[in-house]
């Protein structure tokens, strides 16, 4: 198994182990600064008002925020095919 596709299964894994946050929103893998990190939607796409977007930044501590796995850029460009092919 190629280092691209465990860290797609890692990132399957997570995102099948906990799809939706505490809050009731679904929750999405985002890579951030080199790490892959499982994190509630309304933090990462709020949508909606401006009080829901607020109101979301505010309870952020609240939301899943958690750490898939480290994927250094430049790691990520070069398995770039293979996660896209995945």
């Amino acid at each position: 198994m190629s280092h691209a596709t465990q860290i797609i299964d890692l990132i399957e894994r997570a995102s099948d182990a906990r799809p939706y946050c505490s809050c009731g929103s679904h929750t999405t893998p985002v890579w951030r600064d080199g790490v892959v990190w499982l994190e509630c939607a309304s933090i990462t796409e709020p949508d909606g008002s401006a009080i829901r977007r607020l109101f979301s930044a505010m309870t952020g501590a609240w939301h899943v925020h958690h750490r898939i796995v480290d994927v250094p850029a430049g790691e990520f460009t070069s398995g770039e095919a293979d996660l896209e092919a995945a």
